[in-house]
């Protein structure tokens, strides 16, 4: 019987070589012929796979020690002076910057749809990959609410665990780092650029797993970044939008 630790090895090198490699090829698959049925496939395709590969890291770590970090209010830094209350600001600092898109596009419809152009400028390399339409905006929100969950227990709870606590036995500064751009590259359909963006971005989501010593506001913050997206590109009232396959007002 194959045990855990060759298991857990197993799903590492998976998030590290063979999701960055499907990823670029479902994309390719997309942007051939970037129709609402090639999207929802997409979509489909990335939902099942993650959460495969989530149900192997609940059953190798369980679901208590997968959303967990063992170092609450950060006893693993160096300086003994951080306290709580820092954490907590550091923390309203992350949801902020993370949610400046939905916050602006709340101040009036100018800024809904300035906020809608660049989202459609910054996906100019990867076409294909945002919703245009009702029924997409629906697959996306599920995509998001998947990535969400799923990317966070998976580069978080899960990678940086195992090679903090696993076979490697890294540093937690530098298992966050190796985590960090692994979750990069499993965006590398968005291109180079994009893979150290999203890789900082991956730092900060993994600050605030180790920082609260639980997954749950990584989670939340994760799922509200993925779902303003749908919500931002929704046609403002009185505008016409990409074809909405006869759903009006679904998202």
């Amino acid at each position: 019987m194959i045990d855990s630790a060759t298991i857990a090895l197993a799903l590492a090198i998976a998030l590290g070589v063979l999701v960055p490699l499907l990823g670029a090829l479902e994309h390719r698959f997309v942007r051939s012929s970037p129709d609402t049925q090639r999207k929802l496939t997409y979509y489909a395709i990335s939902i099942v796979s993650s959460w495969a590969l989530t149900v192997a890291a609940v059953l190798i770590f369980g679901v208590d020690r997968l959303g967990a970090f063992a170092s609450p209010w950060a006893a693993w830094l160096p300086f003994a002076s951080i306290t709580g209350p820092l954490i907590l600001i550091l923390l309203a600092v992350y949801f902020l910057l993370g949610l400046m898109p939905l916050i602006h596009s709340l101040r009036g419809p100018r800024w809904r749809r300035a906020a809608a152009k660049a989202y459609r400028r910054h996906a100019e390399d990867f076409p294909g990959f945002l919703p245009d339409n009702a029924v997409e905006r629906l697959g996306f929100a599920l995509f998001g609410l998947t990535a969400g969950v799923c990317e966070e227990a998976l580069y978080r709870g899960f990678l940086i665990r195992y090679l903090h606590d696993g076979a490697p036995a890294l540093p937690v500064l530098l298992a966050l780092a190796i985590s960090s751009l692994t979750f990069g590259l499993g965006h590398i359909y968005q291109g180079a650029p994009n893979v150290l963006r999203i890789s900082l971005g991956g730092v900060a989501f993994g600050l605030v797993f180790l920082l609260s010593g639980s997954l749950i506001p990584a989670i939340v913050l994760h799922i509200l970044i993925d779902l303003q997206i749908p919500f931002i590109l929704r046609p403002l009232p009185g505008e016409s939008g990409p074809a909405e396959n006869g759903v009006p007002g679904l998202l």
